[in-house]
């Protein structure tokens, strides 16, 4: 498939490790102004610490971050920054099954697909999940962490958290078009599950 640019923006990726399967999570960021790597190591680094402050705490020792890597959009050969970003699962208690995860509904003001995104978080502790049911205190606590990220300059200065569409009615767009979310949410409080994710499967 073709590359799609997304001018003005990058992918950060935050990877981490559960029973040695690899874990990834990808949010989209829209600058205010040009994409330069001084731009994107202080929004990487931002990430990884919000990674040790506000995600990992809510999760089980057996869940790990190991790095955050941001991509510069606008180009197949543009900027790139990797950082180590090392925080284990706060949660003294043992994991959920690698495939479970909570899902991270990503809203823009716009409806239909292209309009929302989703995060898969892994390292749910099996303390905050009864079958498949997860305490209401662990949906809030893991809202209230991405909320964090909600609105121009208001996580790092400089950026915009968006949704990315790179598709319209299942063609590919000439270019991704970059929507600023405007609100997280979790549809039901059920566990989903990532295939990927098994032991097995993947990296």
């Amino acid at each position: 498939m073709a590359f799609i640019p997304v001018t003005g923006s990058v992918q950060v990726t935050v990877e981490g490790v559960a029973d040695n399967q690899l874990t990834i999570n990808d949010t989209f960021w829209q600058a205010s102004g040009a994409v330069t790597l001084f731009g994107m190591s202080g929004l990487g680094e931002a990430i990884s610490g919000w990674v040790g402050a506000a995600l990992a705490p809510l999760l089980s020792r057996d869940w790990a971050s190991t790095r955050v890597r941001v991509v510069d959009l606008g180009s197949p050969t543009g900027l790139f920054f990797e950082t180590a970003s090392v925080n284990t699962g706060g949660v003294d208690i043992e994991a959920c099954p690698n495939n479970v995860a909570a899902c991270v509904s990503i809203r823009s003001a716009n409806r239909g697909r292209s309009g929302r995104g989703r995060n898969f978080v892994p390292g749910i502790p099996n303390s905050v999940c009864t079958l498949n049911t997860l305490d209401n205190g662990f949906i809030s606590d893991l809202l209230n962490a991405y909320t964090q990220f909600i609105g121009a300059g208001t996580f790092i200065e400089g950026w915009e958290w968006c949704v990315l569409s790179r598709f319209n009615l299942g063609a590919p767009r000439t270019e991704g078009l970059m929507q600023p979310v405007v609100s997280v949410e979790m549809v039901t409080p059920y566990v989903r599950s990532m295939r990927s994710r098994e032991v097995g499967h993947g990296a």
